[in-house]
């Protein structure tokens, strides 16, 4: 048999499947979207938010997480990285697919696993560019790629001077709240750049830093910054942030 004809009859019996990180389909720019909704949030005063760590492969345990979420009053989610294990197409299009179930808008930070194949562009077209940054009840929130290893350690990742326009303190702004993958001090962080960044966010007085990556709780002050580690939700739980006024509470809720 001639091998076009051979080809097409394979095709049409569905033999030849896409390739695992090719980029198809599926719902763009989820970023913009819940910053819309953001802004027809009305609400003031307190609110709250949550923060879930590493979801990879942990499928069950990352549904009963937004389960759990499902029931609580936050005005939004940050998943802080590594949605994936493998930076695959299929991968992003289930793990954004649970968090559209959320009732809230969701933002997701870029993690290592996320960037392997072409899982940064995947994430990209998916989500939107890797830094982000937003105002909200009188706070800013800014997410940023801290994946220092996967580039080489190039010198510039993190981001410092977009991280330094980002946190410049503004009329009405009581607090700003930091998040990337890997935490700065990690082996996978450019060592170069962990001291600079935590100078930077204590100069401009960031309330929280928030990190995944190492798949175990973890928090500490460094410089008057209290930095915290999401436990991966593997170990079912996530952190429950409430901001009121002047004051910052960050809850370990397990599900």
């Amino acid at each position: 048999m001639p091998w076009p004809l051979l080809l097409l009859l394979c095709g049409s019996c569905g033999v030849f499947e896409f390739h695992p990180y090719e980029l198809r389909g599926g719902d763009r720019d989820r970023h913009a979207r819940s910053l819309e909704r953001l802004r027809r949030d009305t609400r003031e005063g307190a609110f709250r938010f949550a923060v879930i760590g590493d979801m990879q492969l942990f499928l069950d345990e990352s549904a009963a997480a937004v389960r759990d979420i499902q029931r609580r009053d936050v005005a939004f989610v940050v998943q802080l990285g590594d949605l994936t294990e493998y930076g695959s197409a299929k991968e992003y299009e289930w793990a954004a697919g649970l968090l559209e179930e959320l009732p809230v808008p969701y933002f997701a930070v870029i993690g290592n696993h996320d960037v392997l194949g072409t899982g940064a562009d995947i994430y990209r077209r998916t989500f939107g560019p890797t830094f982000l940054s937003f105002d909200y009840a009188g706070s800013r929130f800014v997410l940023y790629d801290s994946n220092s290893r996967e580039y080489g350690f190039p010198g510039n990742v993190p981001d410092l001077e977009a991280l330094r326009e980002a946190l410049t303190p503004e009329p009405g702004l009581t607090h700003l709240f930091t998040f990337s993958h890997v935490p700065p001090g990690h082996g996978d962080f450019d060592a170069t750049l962990s001291q600079p960044l935590e100078a930077l966010q204590a100069e401009r007085g960031v309330s929280v830093s928030f990190h995944a990556h190492i798949h175990r709780f973890d928090s500490n002050e460094r410089q008057g910054v209290r930095y915290f580690v999401a436990d991966s939700l593997e170990n079912r739980n996530y952190l429950l942030v409430s901001v009121q006024g002047e004051s910052v509470q960050v809850e370990r809720v397990f599900y």
